[in-house]
């Protein structure tokens, strides 16, 4: 019996003692005098998103929504986080002072995990010594260069498109198996076809890292809640087969190019220029100078190779999907992308050229409100490398703070945007975006996305070779329906896809290279 007191008295003194620091913790915002949004116990203000009733960017844009503040105090589990605002204050954070804040936020351990040494989820002098070796991969003569492999890739899409004639077909489906093809083209250096063989291994690889299964799920809240836990657990940043499976596919395409001479202007060429010379050659020059130190090792490359699938798998597949969605709504503006396409093509001899499809400015502002209203991730994050004063104000973040920023809760407000929940892409014309009015899908600042430029260029060719052949009708299921999304995907995913009745036009394929 006395056993059995000391026991009920020993778990009682625990009880109350977790009580009472969860408490504490909870208590921080209050402590400091930032305003703040009032945390559950033990989820703090993200418990829906852990319990998965609620996706990450409907609670972070609920909480942007919450309060008027600058700036507002948010739990993630019992972290002390801060949800920004202000504009002026996220320019400051994000821009102007850097250095402050120069990590994402994420503690993965290269290591354990050496897909996560890539250029997203580095930190430190790695990030800036890799930003700078691979920013000129990115630049507009690069993937000008790159463009006809890319283009190659959209004979399938057409073709496979072209099969449901007055039918209807779940596009965000077949713009991910797309997107896949000039991944695996332009960033491992392999020719495949997902549209017709949707089982390939690549694909069937690349599609694991958003999958939404029971793992993915906890890999992603455990080290969204706790780098500590992450740690702890040696959570992976990917499955092992998937990491090995990445690294041969580099390793096999490596050999192969090196034993037989072979040279392809693609990403995969500039990182064989930077294994083997240690920079990016000039814009005319795509050969490999070989030195006997290698400045980039095969984990470094397949790092680097696999954020265009983090990166751009979902992204460019869900704007294509969502932009096409918004077009087959608006029949006239889809007319209107329509006559642009054709207008600017009779000047290129009827052939798609990076600079063709550059002046299809129409068609870049549907991209660009497709990601107003779309963005497929919501979230930028930060975290405080050293203590940091918010201008004008006494409030201090502590070093080791996550710091967030809602895309979609600014891109949706109205005192930034004019009916933010309609489809308008002339509020984007002539490039009348102002530094007052939020657009953060890319990133802002140092850290901001690298591949922002070429997401762009995949997106806008997408839908120009598909709107050149076909014209999109809303299908059966989104007649008089909005779209609602997997509160389960870290991507903004519809339930159950995008639906589109296609119409083939009367005239001959746009598939045409440049200087063909």
């Amino acid at each position: 019996m006395t056993l059995l007191l000391i026991l009920i008295s020993v778990l009682t003194t625990l009880i109350v003692t977790a009580f009472i620091y969860i408490k504490y913790k909870f208590s921080y915002w209050r402590r400091k005098g930032v305003a703040y949004v009032g945390p559950s116990i033990p989820f703090g203000n993200f418990g829906a998103v852990i319990i998965l009733k609620k996706s990450f960017d409907q609670v972070l844009n609920e909480l942007y929504n919450s309060s008027n503040e600058p700036i507002v105090g948010i739990y993630t589990g019992l972290r002390p986080s801060l949800l920004i605002r202000d504009q002026s204050i996220a320019r400051d954070i994000l821009i102007k002072d850097f250095q402050s804040f120069w990590h994402r936020g994420y503690h993965y351990d290269e290591k354990l995990n050496p897909l996560a040494g890539n250029l997203f989820a580095n930190s430190g002098e790695k990030w800036k010594m890799m930003r700078s070796k691979l920013s000129p991969a990115f630049s507009s003569s690069k993937i000008k260069a790159m463009f006809d492999t890319i283009v190659d890739c959209g004979q399938s899409l057409e073709n496979h498109i072209a099969k449901y004639d007055g039918k209807e077909i779940e596009v965000r489906e077949i713009f991910a198996r797309f997107t896949t093809n000039v991944i695996a083209s332009v960033a491992f250096g392999i020719n495949i076809d997902c549209i017709e063989n949707p089982n390939d291994e690549f694909r069937e690889y690349s599609r694991r890292f958003f999958e939404t299964n029971a793992t993915c799920v906890f890999r992603f809240l455990i080290s969204f809640v706790s780098p500590f836990l992450t740690k702890l657990l040696r959570i992976r940043y990917t499955d092992t087969d998937v990491e090995h499976f990445m690294r041969e596919t580099i390793r096999q395409n490596l050999d192969y190019r090196e034993q037989n001479d072979v040279i392809r202007k693609d990403f995969f060429q500039i990182l064989i220029q930077l294994r083997n010379a240690g920079t990016v050659q000039g814009d005319s020059d795509w050969s490999t100078k070989t030195t006997a130190e290698k400045s980039l090792s095969l984990d470094d490359m397949t790092a680097q190779a696999f954020i265009f699938i983090v990166a751009g798998y979902e992204s460019s597949s869900t704007t294509m999907s969502y932009c096409l969605y918004e077009l087959a709504k608006n029949p006239e503006l889809q007319q209107q992308i329509y006559e642009e396409i054709l207008s600017v093509l009779r000047n290129h001899n009827n052939r798609i050229t990076y600079d063709s499809l550059s002046e299809m400015k129409c068609l870049d502002n549907c991209i660009d409100e497709t990601l107003r209203l779309y963005p497929p991730f919501d979230a930028l994050t930060r975290e405080c490398t050293k203590d940091y004063t918010i201008s004008n104000s006494n409030v201090v973040i502590e070093k080791g703070t996550p710091i967030y920023f809602s895309i979609t809760g600014p891109q949706y407000d109205p005192q930034f945007y004019d009916q933010p929940n309609k489809f308008i892409p002339d509020r984007f014309k002539d490039h009348q975006k102002s530094v007052d009015a939020p657009f953060w899908v890319f990133g802002d600042g140092p850290r901001n996305c690298i591949g922002m430029r070429l997401g762009k260029v995949l997106s806008k060719l997408g839908v120009c070779l598909l709107l050149h052949k076909f014209e999109f009708e809303l299908g059966t299921q989104h007649m008089n329906a909005e779209l609602e999304f997997e509160a389960k995907s870290i991507v903004k995913a519809p339930i159950s896809g995008i639906h589109l009745k296609c119409k083939k036009k009367p005239y001959n394929s746009l598939y045409k290279k440049s200087g063909k």
